[in-house]
């Protein structure tokens, strides 16, 4: 498996306010038979109109430079209403929301809607109201599965109280990563001329939803299918959806038979070759480098990394890791190792972004940040990184980039970096400090950003030395202990800072940082 690098979307930003919240409902039923709801039109002929809704949220945005200051954003997006009083649509700009408003059939009047579930690795969410009224006149859509992958389709998005109509034509089915993840899920390839598309846009066919529009780059435009939302709808209603799961190994073709001679597999060339395993931190991977991958649940894997689907014909074998299945379920492979064929059982580990040293995202949580004499110390995350806008891979200082390389362990769950210095007269000579990541504090190592207030509570001779990791610029730098409080307070008021530190997990102890100790304390 290949993880690839989302590239950030654009987004119709406004201001506004906004709060998340997650309500605990019972699970939608399936969407591929809907059944007539309350106060839904029954007796009219189907129509788009009446089930697709335009949803405006706004929400929190975030300064990851300066983690204390935020602003507001709104963004309009799509939405298709399906039984149980839901309305789907994909999970990208739902984050760290406040206020969400649903408007339907082109009315002028707005509704007040709360998020049913969320679930960002499948870029997929489900949204209701308790305004009653609101459903009225409103008729759940069915989802098409299989999905067509060939032929026109719609896309359609209320815009200026009218639905807008284009054609799309379908371009393939394939698998690629999840919008919003690292995760390997189906997605449908579309051409259109619609313009900035990629927020819940309803592709149709008739009058079946065919999946929603999550990017657009271009006239091509990515969605997810609807087969694949089905699926999870299902799962949700049996009490059975436990996430998306994921092979935590990467694998290369066998581009020279040789290779394969070398193995010992005799036959045509097929299947894999695991190159790397252990992509999940702390789980034991059953496979082993150079074993070759030669069936998943009874499909057979050629050597370009293929299986034939029954319904999409040719495609990646990493859609086996979600067709049907979910984190923690088995999946049965076929392997050649050691000049032999054997069965071994493989347990799909859950996609989290915490499995990554550097997360990719960070979501429904207010930025984590310790202020200490005006070093201001963040994680090292990729919201950190895009503060230096679309391109920050280019432009983002690389030895912060090169530590996405890298992986989490338990000596080292996250990376800490100094993001900037705040000048006071107790930080002179380090107000041009930034971007540098730390190593340790008064001799205990930082393994974790809820390690600082720790360690910030055993100075040495009463001083504060601050030692950043091999390859920074500065080695070293030492604060007085005893005037950091009244510096602190003096720094908070004069850059209107409301607290010194926000943390979401303050797991380091004063025992764990005893043992971490690296030098001598006096």
């Amino acid at each position: 498996m290949n993880r690839f690098t989302l590239l950030p979307k654009l987004a119709f930003l406004c201001s506004a306010a906004l709060v998340l919240t997650h309500c605990n409902q019972a699970p939608a039923p399936s969407a591929t038979t809907p059944k007539p709801d309350d106060n839904s039109s029954t007796t009219d002929a189907f129509s788009w109109d009446n089930a697709i809704v335009q949803i405006e949220v706004t929400s929190k945005a975030y300064n990851y430079i300066q983690p204390w200051a935020r602003s507001e954003q709104k963004v309009y997006k799509t939405g298709v209403v399906i039984s149980g009083h839901q309305i789907i649509t994909t999970a990208d700009g739902l984050s760290d929301q406040t206020l969400i408003r649903l408007k339907k059939q082109g009315e002028g009047l707005f509704s007040l809607g709360s998020v049913v579930w969320i679930d960002y690795q499948a870029n997929l969410a489900a949204i209701t109201t308790n305004e009653k009224d609101f459903w009225t006149g409103l008729q759940p859509a069915s989802l098409a599965d299989p999905v067509p992958i060939t032929g026109q389709v719609r896309v359609l998005r209320w815009r200026d109280d009218a639905l807008e109509n284009r054609q799309g034509e379908i371009e393939q089915m394939t698998v690629d990563n999840s919008a919003l993840s690292y995760v390997s899920v189906p997605v449908l390839k579309i051409d259109s001329t619609i313009s900035n598309a990629g927020y819940g846009e309803a592709i149709v066919l008739g009058n079946k939803l065919v999946g929603l529009a999550c990017q657009q780059g271009g006239d091509a435009i990515t969605a997810v299918p609807s087969a694949f939302i089905d699926s999870i709808l299902q799962a949700r209603a049996a009490n059975k959806y436990t996430g998306l799961g994921y092979f935590d190994f990467t694998w290369d073709p066998p581009k020279n038979p040789l290779c394969l001679d070398y193995l010992k597999l005799p036959g045509p060339a097929r299947g894999v070759i695991v190159k790397e395993i252990g992509l999940k931190p702390g789980v034991e991977s059953p496979v082993k480098p150079r074993d070759v991958l030669l069936q998943i649940d009874g499909f057979d894997i050629d050597a370009d990394g293929n299986y034939h689907d029954p319904d999409y014909k040719k495609l990646s074998l990493e859609n086996l890791s979600s067709r049907g299945k979910w984190a923690g379920m088995d999946c049965h492979f076929k392997i050649w190792r050691d000049g032999q064929e054997m069965d071994i059982t493989y347990k799909l580990p859950k996609a989290e972004y915490t499995d990554d040293l550097v997360p990719m995202e960070s979501f429904d949580q207010d930025p984590e940040y310790v202020l200490t004499g005006g070093f201001v110390f963040v994680p090292l995350t990729e919201d950190y990184l895009r503060s230096w806008g679309a391109d920050w891979r280019q432009h983002a200082p690389f030895r912060l980039s090169y530590y996405e390389l890298d992986k989490v362990r338990p000596d080292r769950p996250q990376r800490v970096v100094l993001s900037q210095v705040l000048p006071n007269e107790v930080n002179i000579g380090y107000e041009n400090l930034r971007n540098a990541i730390i190593d340790e504090i008064n001799g205990i190592k930082i393994k974790q950003l809820a390690d600082i207030p720790v360690a910030l509570k055993s100075p040495v001779g009463g001083f504060h030395i601050f030692k950043f990791a091999t390859g920074e610029t500065v080695k070293e730098a030492v604060l007085d202990a005893n005037t950091l409080d009244e510096a602190n307070q003096q720094i908070m008021a004069r850059y209107h800072i409301p607290t010194d530190h926000v943390l979401h997990s303050e797991t380091a102890s004063a025992d764990d940082a005893i043992t971490n100790t690296t030098s001598t304390q006096k």
